[in-house]
């Protein structure tokens, strides 16, 4: 799998379907052992920690996820984490994120790849959590929407869609913070009861 993870990777670190090539240094990838996820977890872009560290979550959303991921029983080193949007998309002269609108449709058929090749390599079904808005959208249709979906799980395909709050949501909406602690405790006895 990782081979293929590899070459996959080569192609993104080449593609130019977009303009945010022009600014990519490299793609943003997870270095734990895709062989040993336990659960992948889909975000929307990488940030400017992202870009500075080369691996998603790499700033405070990052903390936050790892926090979370406890919760679950489960390390960084135990999820394989990646992204709808591989290079960071700018606003306000690159000192803020944007919403990523017209590189999505560009740039998720990598995702789909991604995932295709975890598929072809697992025998139980793959858990898959989506955070925020853009990787439930992407995956389970544009009628999804998280404050309807977060928390219940969805069929499709081989895989176990799981939506769940970005991180960073709590950072903004301290509210949701209890919110997103408790599901992924339910994620944890999920995983237990899977047997993954």
């Amino acid at each position: 799998m990782k081979k293929e993870l590899d070459l996959l990777y080569k192609e993104i670190a080449s593609c130019t379907r977009c303009h945010l090539a022009q600014e990519r240094i490299n793609p943003v990838r997870d270095q734990s052992d895709p062989g040993k996820a336990r659960v992948i977890l889909v975000g929307e872009a990488p940030g400017a920690n992202e870009i500075k560290h080369g691996f998603p979550f790499a700033g405070e959303a990052g903390k936050k996820l790892s926090t979370y991921l406890s919760l679950a029983g489960l390390t960084r080193e135990e999820v394989y984490i990646t992204n709808v949007v591989r290079c960071r998309p700018t606003a306000n002269g690159g000192k803020r994120n944007r919403t990523p609108a017209k590189e999505i449709p560009l740039c998720g058929g990598w995702l789909d790849r991604e995932l295709a090749i975890f598929r072809s390599h697992t025998v139980i079904p793959l858990t898959v959590v989506t955070l925020g808005n853009i990787s439930l959208k992407w995956l389970c249709g544009k009628s999804c929407i998280i404050g309807n979906c977060h928390g219940r799980l969805v069929q499709l395909d081989e895989m176990k869609i799981l939506p769940m709050y970005h991180p960073a949501a709590a950072i903004y909406r301290k509210e949701l913070d209890a919110l997103i602690r408790s599901e992924f405790e339910e994620l944890g006895k999920y995983i237990e009861a899977a047997g993954q």
